[in-house]
């Protein structure tokens, strides 16, 4: 019987390994934040979709800025592995992505915005319906009904292939489809855990909103340092 670590002893473990490190941490998630949310803005500043054309090439364009941020959260995830082995990290690990052959992280992370995309373009689709339909019982519900099957379905997604960046750091060799494939069978049995370990972290987000978002400074890399070791107790006990 494998022995997994508490969601309480993962956050514990993680406390302790950020304690003096929180100000490069914080670092590089207010770079990636900036990074990505700048290039959202620019994108939605020229890029005003008013035709099923435009809102075409807004979203390639949106999708191409969530490949880079992919980037990002490689080396976010090659910060935290470090951190969590007792490693020191500095600010110039986010872009550690970059640095390496990108082809297999690009590939990752074209699956996890695929996974995003498209499972939220049934219900961008029925938003492009008259209102009129939208507001009638039936088209109301049919929207309803979409919108949480899209979000499950893509939640149970996301959790199943949430380990691929860290086994690409483990293992250099690996391609972006093993590194799918393993991460699917890592996390049998594991979603749960892992979902129940986002769910904790709710009423903390919700009191970083009361500070505008400056609390995510600090929580960011707390619970990034948690799901660090939330792999690194996956791969012990697999």
């Amino acid at each position: 019987m494998k022995n997994y670590l508490s969601s309480t002893s993962l956050k514990s473990q993680a406390k302790g390994q950020l304690l003096g490190k929180y100000g490069t941490l914080a670092g590089t998630y207010a770079i990636h934040a900036l990074c990505v949310s700048s290039l959202s803005g620019i994108t939605s500043l020229f890029l005003n979709p008013g035709s099923v054309i435009e809102y075409i090439i807004y979203f390639a364009v949106s999708f191409l800025i969530s490949i880079f941020s992919g980037l990002f959260s490689y080396g976010e995830a090659y910060i935290y592995l470090k951190t969590s082995c007792g490693q020191q990290s500095v600010l110039s690990d986010l872009f550690y992505g970059f640095k390496q052959t990108p082809d297999r992280i690009i590939r990752v992370a074209v699956v996890f915005s695929l996974i995003s995309y498209l499972l939220n373009l049934p219900v961008f689709l029925l938003s492009l319906l008259p209102q009129e339909t939208l507001l009638n019982g039936y088209g109301m519900l049919l929207f309803s009904l979409l919108t949480v099957v899209c979000a499950v379905i893509g939640m149970l997604l996301m959790l199943t292939y949430s380990q691929s960046y860290y086994l690409l750091l483990d293992f250099p060799d690996c391609s972006a489809r093993e590194a799918l494939r393993k991460s699917r069978d890592m996390m049998k049995g594991s979603k749960g855990r892992l979902f129940y370990i986002d769910l904790t972290f709710v009423p903390l987000m919700l009191l970083c909103v009361l500070t505008c978002g400056i609390g995510l400074l600090w929580l960011m890399p707390y619970m990034q340092a948690t799901k660090a070791n939330f792999y690194l107790d996956l791969v012990k006990q697999n």
